[in-house]
C-alpha cells in the first residue's frame, strides 16, 4: 500500500506539473480540469502517507 500511496503522490504530482508545459509546446488547449484533479489526487496521496506512517 505504501508503494502504491508514494507511486500516485510522485507520478499524479509530476504529471500534473509537466501536463500543462507539454500542452503548450504542442500548442494546444491545456485540459485545466484533468490537470487539477490530477494534482488533488496526488495531495491526497501524500496526506495518507503522512497521516497514516506508522501503520503502512
Amino acid at each position: 500500500m505504501k508503494k502504491l500511496l508514494s507511486w500516485g503522490a510522485v507520478g499524479l504530482l509530476t504529471s500534473a506539473l509537466l501536463d500543462p508545459l507539454i500542452y503548450s509546446m504542442l500548442e494546444k488547449p491545456i485540459p485545466w480540469l484533468r490537470d487539477i484533479l490530477m494534482g488533488a489526487g496526488g495531495c491526497v496521496c501524500f496526506y495518507l502517507l503522512i497521516r497514516f506512517r506508522n501503520e503502512l
